[in-house]
């Protein structure tokens, strides 16, 4: 019986050796799949970057088509330099340095790339900003990703008009994505927002993410314009910015027109 049982023992140890080898060389498989992808995102990009700076240096073109053709750029290549970090390509994520920007900015290009997306017979995605110059330290491609994704999930998942509005909320800086359906429902729905296999949940994860790096807040709220997911920042201190490329930088005292 004794060495029955060693037999068995000593089967099933084999079968999770088999099945552990089995696992390590699908994850491989894996790896080698997202190498390729990310490969091949990043020559695209590399075209599309190429095509983008001819088109920006060309005459006639609508500056304000193409500010929100840079802005999905930048986005994508951000994404693709998270993805090589992820899977280990980079030794680090890249460094970024912090810059003081208008949000005010952020916002109206996403709305405007959202209304460009948009198919006609759609409302289209309302700016309701009432806090005037808001600028925030920090990283304007990270808040852009997070906005875009709240704003698709409002499109995709909310009802009637989604709106953006921006508001002051003492040193803080308050934007709110809403629309009229019923929104998140409960407030522990953002703070225990995880990624799972599949393709819900991931834009509130990128949000949340984006804003704890400035610091920042996400609940979910509701009021006259309807319900949603509110962001808060902390408001940078008022001094000369260098903002969003593409935006005027205040000129130093007598120093004439400032340029990045």
């Amino acid at each position: 019986m004794l060495e029955t049982a060693l037999l068995a023992l000593a089967g099933c140890g084999a079968a999770a050796a088999a099945a552990a080898v089995l696992r390590a060389r699908a994850l491989v498989r894996r790896l080698e799949q997202v190498a390729l992808c990310s490969h091949e995102l990043r020559g695209a990009l590399t075209a599309m970057g190429l095509a983008l700076g001819r088109f920006e240096r060309a005459a006639g073109v609508n500056a304000a088509r193409l500010a929100v053709l840079r802005d999905a750029f930048e986005r994508a290549r951000a994404a693709a330099r998270d993805l090589d970090a992820a899977r280990g390509a980079l030794a680090a994520a890249p460094v970024q340095r912090p810059e003081t920007f208008d949000l005010q900015q952020v916002a109206g290009r996403v709305v405007e790339a959202w209304n460009c997306e948009l198919p006609e017979h759609r409302q289209p995605v309302a700016l309701d900003w009432r806090a005037g110059t808001a600028l925030v330290q920090g990283y304007p491609m990270r808040l852009t990703q997070a906005l875009h994704n709240l704003v698709a999930n409002a499109v995709e998942h909310g009802r009637g008009r989604v709106t953006v509005a921006g508001r002051r909320a003492g040193l803080y800086v308050a934007v709110s994505v809403l629309d009229r359906g019923a929104g998140l429902g409960r407030m522990h729905q953002v703070r225990r927002a995880r990624t799972r296999n599949g393709t819900r949940g991931h834009g509130l994860v990128v949000a949340r993410h984006a804003v704890e790096l400035h610091g920042g807040t996400l609940k979910a709220v509701r009021g006259p314009l309807g319900a949603g997911v509110e962001i808060r920042l902390p408001a940078a201190p008022s001094a000369p910015a260098v903002v969003m490329r593409g935006a005027p930088v205040p000129a130093p005292s007598g120093s004439g027109a400032a340029r990045r």
